[in-house]
């Protein structure tokens, strides 16, 4: 990158701007830091550190642009909590969110959306949301962030059904023509005069109303599905929502205009409760094994995935796999470090399923096979 936002020359032009940095380095101990930040922050959100406190760790630069605040933030997984209390207090804009390590999953009152590093996320601050940060091989996540006003997106807002996320793949070409932007911008945006910077800021307004534009135009393809492609589609919206508490029978009847009956018929054999468990055992499964979510404690896992409590999550996962989720941890680290149980330890016996998950997960990580 030709120039990183928390690193500006000495001698400046009289228009370039120096940011506010921020850096948990900078303190005695990572409590202090967070409740620092937690200060800084406690107009728009609540944080919540995924893991341990003393594993939490955060430097962020931030820069006033004309029109704009930019944002450069790399952190251990944190969860961000705006609820309508935040709301109140009046921040009228958007951030538009492009993730450059790691990702996001945004939670409103009835949907989920994922974010993958590449994907834009434009995120109306005047409603409610919750957003986790899911981290890179390193453990934490890195992004860029746009905070712009509202009256700059007035054609997205004129609709009474405004939805509070939008995720702008990076499949579609125009959303990789806006990342480029927007990195372009951020890596640039110290030396801007505030001219330039006010022209740069209105050009990324007009490419994301355009970006949000084009994705609305897509063919809703759900009418007159075949009972397959229905089932695959039941099947992949459970897998989107897996997250969200209200995910149940209601649910799907009513989102895929379907009776009761009707929806047992197409899960046939299983029940749609049992299903939706299933994916989130199988889910809570692929987390335990991956060092990406190393620093999270089963209890973390257990309520991500919707389980009242950890022990209920444990029998739930013996009884789906044949092991503990402790010990499907260890049967991972295991493999990924290469390194074989002792002779005479009592291993657990995990059935064919659970084992397939192992060799097929850490085989990916180990770079033995492909996504």
């Amino acid at each position: 990158m030709n120039q990183d936002l928390s690193v500006l020359e000495v001698n400046q032009p009289p228009d370039e701007q120096i940011p506010v940095l921020f850096s948990s380095r900078d303190f005695a101990s990572p409590d202090l830091a967070l409740k620092c930040f937690r200060e800084n922050t406690q107009d728009l959100c609540d944080i919540l550190v995924y893991g341990e406190v003393k594993d939490f760790h955060m430097s962020s630069a931030v820069l006033h642009l004309s029109g704009a605040v930019l944002f450069e933030i790399r952190a251990s997984p944190l969860r961000y909590d705006r609820a309508a209390r935040h709301v109140a207090k009046g921040i009228d804009n958007f951030h538009v969110t492009l993730h450059l390590a790691g990702g996001a999953e945004y939670v409103t009152d009835d949907e989920s959306f994922l974010q993958r590093p590449g994907d834009i996320a434009i995120v109306d601050m005047t409603l409610p949301n919750l957003s986790r940060k899911m981290p890179a091989e390193d453990g934490a996540t890195r992004e860029i962030c746009f905070a712009m006003p509202r009256m700059m997106f007035a054609p997205l807002t004129t609709s009474e059904t405004n939805p509070a996320i939008r995720i702008l793949p990076r499949e579609m070409p125009y959303a990789r023509i806006m990342a480029d932007y927007m990195l372009a911008l951020w890596r640039n945006a110290a030396g801007l005069t505030q001219a330039e910077s006010q022209g740069a800021v209105q050009a990324l307004a007009h490419l994301i109303i355009a970006g949000v534009q084009l994705s609305n135009t897509r063919t809703d393809v759900e009418a007159n599905l075949s009972q397959d492609a229905l089932r695959a589609h039941v099947k992949a919206y459970i897998e989107q929502k897996l997250t969200l508490a209200s995910l149940g029978l209601e649910t799907l009847c009513h989102e895929f205009g379907l009776s009761r009956a009707s929806l047992y018929r197409l899960l046939a054999p299983q029940s749609p409760v049992g299903y939706i468990q299933q994916r989130r055992l199988h889910r809570a499964f692929a987390m335990l094994i991956s060092p990406a979510f190393r620093a999270w404690r089963l209890m973390d896992i257990a309520l991500e995935c919707q389980f009242s409590s950890d022990a209920t999550f444990i029998r739930a996962f013996r009884r789906q796999f044949g092991l503990a989720p402790g010990e499907a941890r260890k049967l991972a680290t295991q493999r990924l470090n290469g390194s074989p149980s002792r002779v005479g330890d009592p291993d657990p016996r995990p059935d064919a399923e659970a084992m397939l998950w192992i060799t097929q997960l850490t085989g990916t990580l180990l770079g033995d096979s492909q996504l």
